[in-house]
């Protein structure tokens, strides 16, 4: 049987998109009964992990982005036949065969919504897709992206979706905020588009009687976003609630009216999948994955024009049919992504990589 280490040193930040998707997948191949590789994870051992991963682990020290990271996991990944990087590069150094998954590529198609520090270590990484016998992307979005811009050839890009980590035994879906509301989530910055999306809330119908709740924590030039929304119309009606736990955002998300989803681009698109698989209807943008993903579940806007993004807002807040409907066909859209899946097929990968 192959062995496989899952650099899991982003566990560290479990709140995290790429940090979840390592704690969602580890799980998931653990449950597997009749997995066709012996999967373990690479912990730094300096870190102190909130809670114990369910394959096995082995310590090492190699701090992420270091420059030499890849000298250091030598010892850890000697007897591995593959290593899985789920950041989106392989670490300079490192001459075991390679799975790496790319989650977004925003810092190509959208570089000015990212930092020059972020730019820099992305393209960096980026470019090592070249090292990697395999490569999981998380959407068709990304996968065409990365062929438009020749950084992997076809046949070693695989899609692999993610899937939704919701808990369904929320207790009685606890009401923590006052009804009616919707909600973005998100890390504050650029790319999310919160701007345009509170402008054209706030100049929705809905914004007289409802509010928006923005999720997530402050990301590059995430202050300077908050100060323009407090400053526009009906700002006291768009609340920014900051990072939660999964359970709260899981309790606020399942009491939402529907999430708005407005983003400039998006690899995969968790919190709509999140929505869909809650029954809560989805606003969202055209653009990225988000029409891959939420297909016929949603009303589609364009990001760009807040005038698109009030008229959609009104329409499901209104439409109580429309709601009813769009909750029917996302927890249908929503049911066919499973980590199960995700696990068996990331499992693929690897055998294709060995």
């Amino acid at each position: 049987m192959k062995k496989v280490a899952i650099d899991g040193r982003m566990l560290r930040y479990d709140h995290a998109g790429i940090g979840r998707y390592i704690w969602n997948l580890q799980a998931a191949i653990a449950q597997e009964q009749e997995a066709s590789v012996d999967v373990q994870m690479l912990v730094d051992r300096r870190d102190r992990l909130n809670k114990e991963p369910a394959l096995p682990i082995r310590r090492v020290i190699a701090p992420i982005r270091s420059g030499v990271e890849g000298v250091l996991l030598s010892p850890g990944i000697r007897a591995m036949d593959v290593v899985h990087f789920p950041d989106h590069g392989v670490p300079a150094g490192v001459k075991k065969p390679s799975v790496v998954t790319v989650h977004d590529v925003s810092f190509l198609s959208h570089p000015e919504t990212h930092s020059l520090q972020s730019r820099q270590h992305y393209v960096q990484a980026i470019k090592s897709l070249r090292r990697a016998e395999q490569v999981i992307a998380v959407s068709a979005h990304v996968r065409t992206l990365l062929l438009d811009r020749r950084l992997a050839d076809s046949e070693r890009i695989t899609v692999v979706p993610e899937a939704a980590g919701i808990r369904h035994d929320l207790p009685d879906r606890e009401q923590l905020w006052p009804t009616p509301y919707a909600m973005t989530i998100g890390t504050i910055q650029p790319r999310k588009n919160i701007e345009i999306a509170s402008r054209a809330f706030g100049e929705s119908r809905f914004s007289s009687y409802g509010t928006l709740l923005v999720v997530g924590a402050i990301g590059y030039k995430g202050a300077n976003i908050v100060r323009s929304v407090r400053a526009s119309r009906n700002s006291d009606r768009v609340r920014f609630v900051g990072c939660v736990s999964d359970t709260v955002l899981h309790s606020l998300l399942s009491n939402a009216e529907f999430l708005l989803a407005a983003s400039l681009d998006e690899g995969f698109g968790l919190p709509a999948l999140e929505a869909m698989s809650l029954g809560v209807p989805v606003v969202a943008s055209m653009a990225g994955a988000l029409p891959e993903l939420v297909s016929d579940a949603g009303l589609f806007v364009d990001p760009v024009e807040p005038e698109s993004i009030k008229v959609a807002i009104d329409k499901v807040a209104e439409d109580a049919q429309l709601r009813g409907e769009l909750r029917k066909r996302g927890l249908i859209r929503a049911s066919s992504y499973t980590w199960s899946r995700t696990a068996q097929e990331t499992m693929a990968v690897y055998e294709m990589a060995a």
